[in-house]
């Protein structure tokens, strides 16, 4: 288990009581666990684990969010950059978590958010989320199709590409990561999504590889609409009100 600093939630709690210059009350038991009670309190990284030591939630800013995690082990993201929450299972698996975060550079702004469930030693499978870039938005709950086999080794691989010493090297790492996905029969694709896009309300409906053939719509001009399309993405059948 990664410990950033060798600092525990109970350390960072003991300090805070004992180097704050009004604390508030400290409760002990005659035996077990301590117990501390304060008003306010500052961290940069929250553990909650198991008595094996085994991660079940980990809250953190961006300096100190962790990375993938599989079976307790943890490997290094190659682009994750923001803060939020991470959700484990009891074999120490990463599965989901909240993230938000926001950019502006000049003119160009970005923001997200997301709570996602991941499949069982795989990536998301459901998830809702919101994101905007340069006026443009969307925001819906998505469900995903994933493969059976575990994505242990791409962990491995984002590790080496987090290691990379230049971008040319991250770059030829990821290109192996979606050549090893596409061998095994894909990273998996969008089955459903409902929410909004920019001005429309819609639900839409994809295949298993993710080509979308059903779309329920309003319209921003308020008008409703279903269509039918074929794998190629043309609407082969529209029915209006």
């Amino acid at each position: 288990m990664v410990e950033f600093g060798g600092r525990r939630l109970a350390l960072v709690a003991a300090g805070f009581v004992m180097g704050a210059a009004a604390p508030t009350a400290l409760v002990m038991a005659d035996s077990g666990p301590q117990k501390a009670a304060f008003d306010e309190i500052s961290v940069k990284r929250i553990n909650i684990v198991e008595p094996d030591g085994k991660y079940r939630l980990v809250l953190a800013n961006s300096d100190r969010f962790p990375g993938l995690f599989m079976e307790g082990r943890e490997y290094k993201h190659h682009s994750r950059d923001g803060g939020g929450m991470l959700f484990f299972n009891d074999e120490g698996d990463e599965v989901g978590g909240l993230t938000f975060g926001s950019k502006t550079v000049g003119e160009n702004r970005r923001a997200s958010g997301s709570l996602m469930f991941d499949q069982y030693k795989q990536d998301q499978t459901v998830g809702i989320q919101y994101s905007e870039a340069d006026g443009k938005r969307t925001a819906g709950l998505r469900v995903w199709d994933r493969p059976d086999w575990s994505i242990k080794p791409l962990m491995e691989m984002s590790a080496r590409a987090a290691a990379a010493s230049d971008e040319v090297g991250r770059t030829r790492i990821r290109d192996e990561m979606r050549a090893y996905a596409m061998a095994n029969g894909g990273a998996g694709a969008e089955r459903v999504f409902a929410g909004k896009t920019t001005d429309d309300a819609i639900v839409r409906l994809a295949d298993k590889s993710g080509r979308p053939r059903l779309l329920l719509k309003v319209g921003a001009d308020g008008e409703p609409s279903i269509e039918f399309l074929d794998t190629a993405g043309r609407v082969v059948k529209r029915i209006t009100q």
